[in-house]
């Protein structure tokens, strides 16, 4: 993942649209029923079961073998669902009022996540897991500058529950919800971030803290972590 770190560190300064900016962008309660009964035994409760009439089979002359074999056999398990493997097409964030594309990105030369073409758009880094998939998938979004707020730039407001839907390109939908939301300095990366394994999860990333004007710079990372709700 050594290079993975460096998708959360300082880019050079861009002009708008391209902003000079690096985003990072739910028991089953078994119920057990027992029947019972005050009513005081008697003689009926305790006679002996009479004999089928020859020629009917019923489970009362049946050897337990024949028995077994008689009864239904229990349902099969339903099928495990699909790892989902198509990538991201849009992100919706009701809260934010946010219903963007995704475009599917990289990393530059320098190791550094690349930006979406369309400085509107999300970019999902497609070196990591597709979102629903085991592991942490990375959306990244522009923050944009302060007071000129582009696509991620009112995520902070977020708040635990949050619905986080990703659309992917086999129409299927991924719900996500919002757990916790931290800062980071600029260059560093939480735990776990980008991993390719354990239960899905999605990361949210945007530029936050001190910005430079000289330079068009932030000096840490928003990072915005949800748990995988299941498809809806």
């Amino acid at each position: 993942m050594a290079k993975i770190w460096s998708l959360l560190g300082r880019r050079r300064r861009m002009s708008m649209p391209r902003v000079g900016e690096v985003m990072l962008t739910v028991m089953l309660g078994v119920a057990l029923g027992f029947a019972s009964s005050d009513a005081t035994p008697n003689d009926d409760q305790f006679a002996a079961v009479a004999p089928a009439p020859a020629g009917m089979v019923s489970e009362n002359n049946l050897q337990p073998a024949e028995l077994e074999h008689s009864k239904e056999p229990p349902p099969a398990p339903p099928p495990e669902a699909a790892i989902p493997t198509a990538p991201p097409v849009q992100l919706l964030i009701p809260a934010l009022d946010v219903h963007r594309a995704v475009e599917a990105v990289g990393v530059d030369r320098f190791g550094l996540m690349s930006l979406p073409v369309n400085a509107w758009n999300a970019g999902w880094y497609k070196g990591g897991p597709v979102p629903g998939a085991p592991g942490d998938a990375v959306i990244e979004g522009h923050a944009g500058y302060p007071g000129q707020p582009m696509i991620f730039g009112k995520l902070v407001t977020l708040r635990p529950g949050d619905k986080i839907i990703v659309v992917l390109s086999d129409r299927s939908r991924h719900l996500f919800l919002v757990v916790s939301m931290r800062s980071v300095p600029a260059g560093s990366a939480p735990a776990g971030f980008a991993e390719p394994y354990g239960p899905p999860r999605l990361t949210l990333v945007t530029c936050t803290g001190h910005f430079d004007k000289k330079s068009y710079w932030y000096s840490e990372r928003l990072v915005v972590e949800a748990t995988y709700a299941g498809l809806v």
